[in-house]
């Protein structure tokens, strides 16, 4: 029994998933005479290399031995609740991760599979991840310790919206670390099946940095990676549409330009886009309406207490004014509000920017005066 263990053992250290589930099994029948707590171990690993190689019901089948072998053991029920989660039985893999975590109270990560099981059965995918914290932080070369050092003081956020049953995301505004925001979303079982871009400015598509930074010659990773290799298409308002397949290399054909108001739905999940002109031409929002209270992807139009720069090329002060007088600030007021930089804190919300924010009421005259017009 020990030995086709261990070849199953280094089957799974060569990514031979299949070799793996046939040592493991010869291994259970060598010891089918064993007291069935022993075999436990071998009916987990046995889970995990089906799990791998998606045959799921063997995998849940394998997890539920496992369980029954070994009641009080922790991995036991962590194996069955990742086979109950790849299957799409939700309910189930959180009272399997819940019965782990109870057998395991100090283990962290069960926790967050207990948090994900229950999520999913709500339905709604959302997570902020910020450039230094949960991306761009394990530079592999000098290259991208200058990409990640630039990343980290831009203070970017970058957000994956989705379905949490279907396990469909779209990213917005990937920039800077694009191998570490696929590695985030495939940590949380999510496929990434889009990209959306707020605006087409560099620290929110990739591509190469306004000067003096573009004689370092160094290209920051983005949209044109997901285009390109992962064939994801990419969401942008019509107005940016052509700057960001020129500048940053999409092709046409995975470009799908949007106008104001128009809906794209992940699963169940629809995500509404705003056109707000003012820091680009093309800039939008997204807005997903919840019941208990909607979101807001603000990209660089609105921040908490500001708005985004209005002295760059392609600017409009008077665009800015009637994107947040006449749209932004007309959605409800317990809408909250995500910004695509972390000036401030992590999100505001709309009656807070119609208090002590740029959605106070205000006359276009004294607002261009203000942006030096």
């Amino acid at each position: 029994m020990e030995a086709f263990k261990e070849k199953g053992n280094e089957a799974v250290r060569r990514n031979d998933y299949r070799a793996a589930v046939d040592f493991y099994l010869r291994a259970i029948e060598a010891g089918r005479d064993l007291p069935a707590q022993e075999l436990a171990p071998l009916h987990s690993n046995c889970s995990f290399a089906y799990l791998k190689l998606n045959e799921l019901a063997e995998a849940v089948s394998q997890a539920e031995n496992a369980v029954a072998a070994k009641p009080d053991w922790s991995k036991s029920h962590f194996r069955l609740g990742e086979a109950l989660f790849m299957s799409g039985n939700y309910e189930g893999a959180e009272k399997a991760y819940a019965r782990a975590s109870e057998l395991a109270v100090e283990d962290q990560t069960l926790k967050k599979k207990v948090a994900l099981a229950r999520e999913a059965l709500s339905g709604f995918y959302f997570r902020q991840l910020l450039a230094g914290r949960d991306f761009a932080v394990n530079a592999g070369n000098i290259i991208e310790r200058q990409i990640f050092s630039s990343a980290k003081q831009m203070q970017n956020y970058v957000y994956l919206i989705g379905d949490a049953r279907t396990r469909e995301a779209v990213v917005v505004d990937a920039a800077w670390d694009v191998k570490g925001i696929r590695s985030f979303a495939a940590g949380e079982n999510m496929r990434l099946v889009g990209a959306v871009v707020t605006h087409y400015h560099f620290d929110h598509t990739g591509g190469t940095p306004p000067p003096p930074f573009d004689q370092l010659g160094i290209k920051v990773p983005g949209v044109r990676e997901l285009a390109v290799e992962d064939k994801l298409p990419v969401y942008v308002n019509r107005n940016d549409a052509t700057t960001v397949m020129n500048s940053n290399g999409v092709p046409s054909e995975n470009l799908t330009p949007l106008d104001d108001c128009a809906e794209v739905s992940i699963g169940s999940v629809k995500l509404k886009f705003i056109h707000t002109p003012g820091h680009t031409p093309g800039s939008q929002c997204v807005l997903i309406e919840r019941p208990e209270r909607g979101i807001l992807i603000s990209g660089d139009t609105l921040f908490i207490g500001s708005c985004g720069r209005l002295d760059l090329p392609d600017c409009n002060a008077k665009a800015m004014y009637t994107s947040l007088q006449e749209k932004i600030a007309a959605l409800p007021t317990t809408t909250r509000v995500y910004p695509g930089h972390d000036y401030g804190g992590p999100y505001t919300t709309i009656a807070r920017e119609k208090e002590q924010g740029f959605l106070k009421p205000m006359e276009e005259g004294k607002w261009l005066r203000m942006h030096g017009h």
